[in-house]
């Protein structure tokens, strides 16, 4: 988005769009609608938690606009600049999920913003708080707050996807109480997709909302031969997802598989986590379909060993 690093007295970046220009454009196109991948025949249960999410956006535009208040009163404290990158990773990562692709880049690129304000406390100072405020009501056209119809709201009993068929090719029953898969994620919204989507298909699994939360339990969860696999968030409260993963092989090497769902797509991260031994790394927005259809493969590799 940004090419060059000149900037002028005030902090404000030279030759390149600035962020506010890019707010105004998207903000006058009409709002996206692009699911991943696309279909002529999407399910109401689908359709209905899209809704619920179009339903959270007031409480997301509201944050925002908090933050925007912080900033114009202070806008160099470092707490709320942190506020403000989780916030737009969040976005980031579940808005694309749901269908909202522009809001999905968008947060995407003032979160790049962010991460550079936290570096340099000069950066942008003057103009932080209008920029918030520009993306709370950009977000707020993007996704809007409509309340879901009767139809809609009945349509929650709908399955997402085809229940799954018992495995055939698992060589070992999997321990009573330990589930097929784990999900540490802090995001509700996307952990209320993953749920409605893993309840549907048949899969057992639990949640975990933190890293020191979720590294505590699964230490002393008594796996038994299931070996679950993880579906693991890289930016957690408390823990980051890549300590995580590496605290638990060398805790509990071989008791789990995992799987990165993150919003950090940059090769670093994905070597990283692949060197460290994960089983596979998907960028947020995540392709759900692509997502349910990995599942089965994905505890089959656990369960045999890789």
């Amino acid at each position: 988005m940004w090419a060059g690093r000149g900037t002028d007295a005030r902090g404000a970046f030279r030759h390149r769009p600035t962020l506010h220009a890019t707010i105004a454009s998207l903000s006058r196109q009409p709002p996206v609608d692009r699911r991943t991948p696309s279909t002529t025949d999407p399910t109401d249960a689908l359709r209905a938690l899209r809704e619920r999410y179009r339903g959270t956006a007031a409480n997301s535009v509201a944050a925002f606009r908090r933050l925007a208040s912080r900033l114009a009163a202070n806008p160099g404290a470092s707490d709320v600049v942190e506020a403000l990158r989780r916030e737009l990773h969040r976005i980031h990562g579940t808005a694309g999920t749901y269908g909202f692709a522009q809001a999905s880049v968008l947060a995407g690129k003032f979160e790049e913003l962010a991460i550079r304000w936290a570096a340099d406390p000069d950066a942008d100072r003057d103009r932080r708080a209008t920029m918030t405020e520009h993306f709370a009501n950009a977000l707020e056209a993007h996704i809007g707050a409509p309340a879901a119809s009767t139809a809609t709201q009945s349509a929650l009993t709908a399955p997402v996807v085809a229940p799954r068929a018992a495995p055939t090719s698992v060589a070992a029953t999997p321990a009573a109480g330990a589930p097929d898969l784990i999900v540490v994620e802090d995001d509700p919204a996307l952990v209320d997709m993953l749920a409605y989507a893993l309840g549907n298909a048949g899969f057992s699994f639990r949640h975990y909302a933190t890293g020191p939360e979720a590294l505590a339990a699964l230490i002393a969860l008594d796996t038994g031969t299931a070996h679950p696999v993880i579906l693991l968030d890289i930016d957690l409260p408390g823990l980051d997802g890549l300590t995580l993963h590496e605290r638990l092989r060398a805790e509990r090497p071989d008791a789990y598989a995992t799987v990165f769902l993150t919003g950090r797509g940059g090769e670093a991260e994905q070597l990283r986590a692949y060197r460290a031994g994960a089983m596979d790394y998907l960028p947020k927005p995540v392709n759900m379909r692509i997502l349910m259809a990995k599942i089965p493969s994905w505890l089959d590799r656990s369960r045999r060993g890789r």
